[in-house]
């Protein structure tokens, strides 16, 4: 399994290349630190530099140069416009030893997003974010080339003190031990017990279930942001060889922390782009865990992405039921729906059809996957 130590930053790479782009570069993400912007001066290079997987590097940001110049009206911004890797939790998370969640890089450019979401967003602003979230597509295009990613959905509800969440951890970690990758929306509840559980897929369960109840002294977020994104980072920080996994979230929903347990984050402006990405990415299928709406609208938003072939063969979708719930999904109509979903009219099947699958425990869910 890949692992990652718990200070790693790969932010510092983006630092460099963005250096290199102007003239007397300036701290540009230090803490909760802005970047600051001076002349530009493109660099030449004849040819596009390739890694060792034919992976253009970055040779966009030089393609930009120009329009990135009329990024000095907008003044300081938090964040990098043209980043060159996923975040990492500490990245996202500096600042908070010295002012809480609220005054963390991650809640500062969620100022800047909310406030610029509150009004028609200028073109400069607009462009910002763009660019910004072109670029880490590119980063996530480069990290799942050699993987094998599943999703995990579930609600961001779920409570770190309940049985759901025990059982979204044990997922997570029998995802990573299979040899797959998990990736999340990156939230609390059901996203953050799965990537905890792909972090410590190399501890023993039973050390893993003190890290469990360590964060359990905190089980919400609404009640004490402080409390429970500091007992988060208290346990990650305690987790010496993080086993790689992924979070995509988005600063639309930027009021509830993102996960620090991912070990790469691939964090966007917009969510309507990084809805539809996270499912496409997850080829060797989702499994899904008891939700709310949010849930279920990405349970037929992958149905359409499957019976369409939108982003090319359909891949399993696995229903887990709850421990406490037995036949979710079955009682709920949620299968019988979906049923209906890959039929079409003169009662032919839909690509994809063969691929749903219910499953009442962990072990069953993986049997299903690809």
């Amino acid at each position: 399994m890949d692992t990652v130590g718990p200070t790693e930053h790969r932010y510092k790479g983006r630092v460099a290349i963005w250096s290199r782009a102007f003239v007397t570069p300036r701290p540009m993400f230090s803490a909760i630190g802005p970047f600051t912007y001076t002349a530009v001066v493109p660099w030449e290079r004849d040819e596009p530099r390739q890694d060792a997987l034919g992976w253009v590097d970055l040779g966009w940001v030089d393609e930009v140069t120009d329009l990135v110049s009329d990024l000095r009206s907008l003044g300081p911004l938090p964040y990098d416009p043209t980043p060159g890797a996923l975040y990492a939790w500490s990245d996202l998370y500096s600042g908070f030893d010295d002012g809480g969640f609220a005054a963390t890089a991650d809640q500062v450019i969620y100022v800047r997003a909310r406030r610029a979401g509150g009004r028609p967003i200028g073109p400069t602003e607009a462009l910002a974010q763009r660019l910004h979230d072109h670029g880490i597509t590119l980063a996530l295009d480069r990290f799942r080339a050699t993987r094998r990613l599943v999703g995990v959905m579930g609600g961001h509800a779920l409570g770190r003190d309940s049985v759901g969440y025990r059982q979204a951890v044990a997922l997570g970690r029998a995802i990573t031990v299979s040899g797959r990758c998990v990736v999340t929306g990156g939230g609390p509840g059901a996203m953050e017990a799965a990537n905890l559980g792909a972090a410590t897929a190399g501890l023993s369960e039973d050390e893993t279930g003190e890290l469990v109840q360590r964060l359990a002294v905190a089980p919400d977020f609404t009640n004490d942001p402080d409390g429970f994104v500091g007992a988060a980072l208290d346990v990650v920080g305690r987790i010496e060889a993080a086993s790689v996994s992924l979070s995509v979230p988005t600063w639309f929903y930027g009021h509830e922390p993102t996960n620090p347990f991912a070990t790469h984050i691939a964090k966007y402006f917009s969510n309507s782009e990084r809805e539809d990405g996270l499912l496409a990415i997850a080829l060797s299928g989702i499994v899904f865990l008891a939700g709310g709406p949010g849930t279920m609208q990405e349970v037929f938003q992958d149905a359409a992405q499957n019976a369409y072939r939108t982003f090319g063969a359909p891949a399993p979708m696995v229903f887990l039921d709850p421990p406490d719930r037995p036949g979710f999904w079955v009682d709920g109509g949620i299968m019988a729906a979906l049923h209906t979903t890959f039929t079409t009219d003169d009662g032919q099947r839909r690509p994809g059809w063969n691929l749903l699958a219910e499953a009442q425990t962990v072990d069953g869910a993986i049997e299903r996957l690809r």
